[in-house]
């Protein structure tokens, strides 16, 4: 029972949550998780069953089947229309917001023996406290949600019990046909969608679709030679400086594009009224013109640094050139992409996964690129010229460093 709370409680959480929650990542990298929670629901029913409780714990077993889909939940609904999209994802909300209140209920009746009338109305109750939850950070088709649950509940939780002994055979084997099918459809459907191969989210965003082997690869080899200032210092670090710039202000407007595509979306799929910051797709793309303009400054002051053969600073300007000429080619990319997809509800899920993917990758692979070049960029002689290139490419991994991508 305490386990299961725990769980519920922390699913709940994350289902109404920002993906930038640590709590996260039991349902990103933690994700394998689930599967074990499949085993011990498993284990744990047979075990109820062998002692004929099982189908009075049907409340402390229907989370954990439940959890393993929710890790997939953005996969299962990719490439639908804004209303299945609707129906599937509050039909889940409906069983995550149900799931902390079955199990509280379950205790008190298990803890104080609470009549049956005194369950439902604890059970009303503690439904009707969600509805903060819905009009906080959900939306209208939430709330509406909540009521057919309570309606229900009200109903159901006045008939009289039935407990002849047939009934509760019946009861008995149902609930471990249940148990036994719940594990397998919750196992499959995580391995199928986990798995699925083709298009998702938004390709080929390579950060959201495993098929996609792209991505910035330099095969410059790092020269091992003595870390020398070249003979224009200057414009080298006024090169790398700006080409930072330039990679900050593409992130800014990605963040724009992605927070706001992601608040359209959302208040589509839950009918709700976020405010969205008027034109935002034109503010993210100015961004990103400024952000050209930089790579040009940037660019004139790199043709002025000569890049000897074996120079440590020559191969870093040459792999940062080469990096921020990738990004800005991916850029034109994103953009004829995100106006195809955001003719459509549903297609703005996609607008906000490939610019919250991309401002991820952005960040992971400069990451990638300070590391490859630590013994020039980690020289004393070489920190007047790199102090400011590292620190904003340090940022601009921070930004989104902790966001969960595609949840």
């Amino acid at each position: 029972m305490i386990a299961t709370a725990a769980m519920a409680i922390v699913l709940l959480a994350m289902s109404v949550g920002e993906t930038s929650l640590k709590g996260q990542y039991l349902i990103d990298q933690g994700e394998y998780l689930s599967l074990v929670g499949l085993v011990f629901i498993l284990v744990a029913g047979l075990f109820l069953h062998r002692q004929g409780r099982l189908a009075a714990s049907m409340p402390l077993v229907f989370p954990w089947l439940l959890y393993p889909i929710i890790t997939q939940g953005d996969q299962i609904i990719d490439n639908l229309s804004i209303t299945w999209m609707r129906i599937i994802v509050h039909v889940l909300l409906a069983a995550i917001f149900a799931m902390p209140v079955a199990v509280i209920v379950y205790a008190a009746r298990w803890r104080w023996a609470l009549s049956r009338p005194a369950a439902r109305n604890l059970t009303v109750a503690l439904l009707a406290a969600e509805f903060y939850l819905a009009v906080a950070f959900l939306g209208a088709l939430m709330i509406g949600t909540l009521i057919i649950m309570i309606a229900l509940v009200a109903y159901f939780g006045s008939r009289p019990p039935r407990a002849d002994a047939a009934y509760r055979a019946r009861r008995n084997a149902a609930a471990l046909t249940f148990l036994i099918a719940g594990v397998v459809v919750s196992g499959a459907l995580y391995l199928g969608f986990k798995n699925r191969p083709g298009a998702y989210q938004g390709s080929p965003s390579y950060y959201m679709d495993s098929t996609q082997a792209s991505g910035f690869r330099s095969t410059l080899a790092v020269p091992g030679g003595a870390v020398e200032l070249p003979p224009n210092a200057d414009d080298l670090k006024l090169a790398l400086t700006t080409y930072a710039a330039a990679l900050q202000q593409m992130l800014d407007g990605y963040y724009i594009l992605d927070r706001n595509y992601n608040y359209h979306f959302h208040n589509e799929l839950f009918v709700r009224r976020t405010p969205l910051l008027p034109h935002y797709r034109s503010a993210g793309l100015a961004q990103v013109a400024q952000a050209r303009a930089l790579r040009l400054a940037a660019d004139a002051a790199a043709s002025r640094v000569p890049l000897a053969a074996g120079d440590p600073f020559g191969a870093l300007l040459t792999d940062v050139r080469a990096f921020v000429d990738f990004n800005f080619d991916r850029a034109a990319t994103l953009e004829r992409m995100s106006a195809q997809f955001e003719q459509t509800s549903a297609g703005l899920q996609h607008a906000t996964h490939i610019y919250e993917g991309e401002g991820k990758y952005l960040g992971v692979q400069l990451a990638e690129l300070l590391a490859r070049h630590q013994r020039v960029l980690a020289a004393p002689q070489a920190a007047p010229i790199v102090a400011a290139f590292v620190t904003i490419s340090r940022a601009i991994h921070d930004k989104y460093s902790n966001r969960i991508v595609g949840f």
